[in-house]
């Protein structure tokens, strides 16, 4: 058995942002220079003499403060700080529904885009693969998989694989004993569009995925004992009719400066969910 593996507009609006930051990539003074109603109109190429005024604004403070200020018609200038729970009530009227959530949900929420994004456990199990083999082609295999860590945004999927048996913030992650997954866990559907990461198709994008044909795309750096494809270990587990999958095997996800630190499913969730803002 083988296997072989520009919008003129913002940029203009870009251009003031950069005049108004220092030269260590921070905002100058006590933040970003304010503008006023005349300097946004002309970003916006809006003549000074239409109709459009600008009589209210909105400042992001930082993550979870905004502050408010608008003027009366008397030119009177007001200001008040928001907390962002209320900018959101504000942007966003109707009400959000999760729906049924599936067993294992750890976390779900809405991203800054907009984008519903879900995470769920699935415990130790036997899966049947589709496995494809250079010399045999599609071959089937039922084989151990451990716990695993799904998540999505959108239509935008990651998995990672975990020793612990009870999953939380600080459980270190490591790289799915599969192909077609990226180094940081991303997943490869191909020509297959998977649905919206919500409670109700959370589980469908995951059976989508682990029953599509793996083949030789990102098959390395997923086992100790078979580096350069992770099908090999697939097929002896199979072969094996292994119980479990032996978790000595797994590889931790690591930064490139501590390779055999393990990341946790805190650290890692909040840095693809950053990347997809």
């Amino acid at each position: 058995m083988q296997f072989h593996g520009g919008n003129t507009h913002l940029e203009r609006v870009h251009s003031a942002y950069e005049e108004a930051r220092g030269d260590d990539g921070v905002s100058a003074g006590s933040g970003l220079k304010a503008l006023t109603s005349e300097e946004v109109l002309e970003l916006l190429n809006i003549p000074k003499n239409s109709l459009i005024k600008i009589s209210a604004a909105l400042w992001f403070l930082n993550s979870d403060m905004f502050a408010f200020s608008w003027r009366d018609r008397d030119d009177r200038q007001y200001c008040k700080l928001l907390p962002a729970d209320a900018v959101r009530a504000a942007f966003h009227p109707m009400p959000f529904d999760s729906s049924w959530l599936p067993p294992g949900t750890l976390r779900f929420g809405i991203d800054a885009a907009g984008r519903r994004w879900t995470t769920v456990s699935l415990p130790p199990a036997h899966y049947q693969l589709s496995i494809i083999d250079n010399d045999l082609g599609l071959q089937q295999a039922e084989v151990p998989l451990p716990h695993l860590v799904f998540t999505g945004c959108g239509h935008h999927y990651w998995v990672w694989a975990a020793k612990d048996e009870e999953i939380a913030p600080q459980t270190k992650l490591y790289h799915a004993p599969l192909s077609n997954v990226g180094n940081d866990g991303s997943i490869c559907f191909g020509a297959n569009r998977p649905p919206e990461a919500d409670g109700a198709h959370i589980l469908q994008a995951f059976q989508l995925f682990i029953s599509s044909p793996f083949n030789g795309h990102l098959a390395s750096s997923k086992s100790r004992r078979h580096q350069g494809d992770i099908r090999y270990l697939l097929t002896d587990l199979a072969t094996q009719e292994a119980s479990e999958f032996p978790l000595e095997d797994l590889l931790p996800i690591a930064p490139r400066e501590h390779p055999t630190q393990a990341l946790t499913l805190d650290t890692l969730l909040s840095r693809v969910l950053h990347v997809r803002r």
